[in-house]
């Protein structure tokens, strides 16, 4: 699991290794700071992939499932990387395990509860109208859903059918593997691996890798929470 801060003061040196469709990606975005911040992301992805696999960043090849979830081709590494202004997250799975992974910046200029109200079930809503602080809960528990729909696959359709529990062992939709994760002060994340086969055991949450690359010690910060 890392954690990566994309305001890097000489994010143009993280270019290289993206591919053409990825530089596409992040030409395409409206403003320069976006662009950084994509480029930024990307790379340190395939610093850490390039290492787990043992292949030069820029060699790595990304394919598509047909609901456009990305996967490592030639390599059983499942993986997922979240972005948010200044902060993405990095995830990482062995082979027989998904993952899915979220950051959000907490915003206070939205209608939270009328949000949740839409897209979030009774019992949570419940739960938010009583937290301390329903704001940081609701994204919080955002931050859980899309991690989960983003680890089995099945898209922002299926936010609404997932449950999140926030008592002891938190569990999401079939996975009992939900982590919440300290990413700064005013950002919620979270993290849930699921067993390629549902009905499987869960092993323990996926373990953090200690070194990266030489050249993006600084950039990468290991996160075991």
């Amino acid at each position: 699991m890392w954690r990566v801060h994309l305001d890097q003061p000489d994010g143009a040196r993280w270019t290289s290794p993206l591919s053409g469709p990825e530089r596409d990606r992040a030409a395409a975005l409206a403003s320069p700071v976006e662009r950084r911040r994509f480029t930024v992301a990307h790379n340190a992805l395939r610093a850490v992939l390039g290492r787990l696999s043992g292949v030069p960043p820029a060699r790595l090849v990304f394919g598509t499932e047909h609901n456009g979830r990305p996967y490592l081709v030639g390599h059983p590494i499942d993986f997922n990387l979240s972005r948010s202004e200044e902060w993405a997250l990095i995830a990482v799975a062995p082979p027989g395990l998904r993952v899915g992974v979220d950051v959000e910046r907490v915003r206070h200029d939205l209608d939270h509860l009328a949000m949740a109200r839409h897209l979030y079930q009774p019992a949570e809503i419940d739960h938010l109208t009583r937290a301390a602080s329903p704001v940081e809960g609701y994204f919080r528990f955002w931050c859980a859903k899309e991690a989960y729909v983003k680890a089995v696959g099945v898209g922002l359709a299926g936010l609404r059918d997932t449950l999140v529990t926030p008592e002891g062992n938190a569990t999401v939709g079939s996975s009992r593997s939900l982590r919440w994760l300290d990413v700064a002060p005013g950002y919620a994340g979270a993290v849930v691996t699921t067993a390629v086969m549902i009905h499987k055991p869960l092993p323990d949450l996926l373990r953090p890798v200690s070194s990266v690359d030489h050249g993006v010690d600084e950039l990468l910060d290991s996160i075991d929470n």
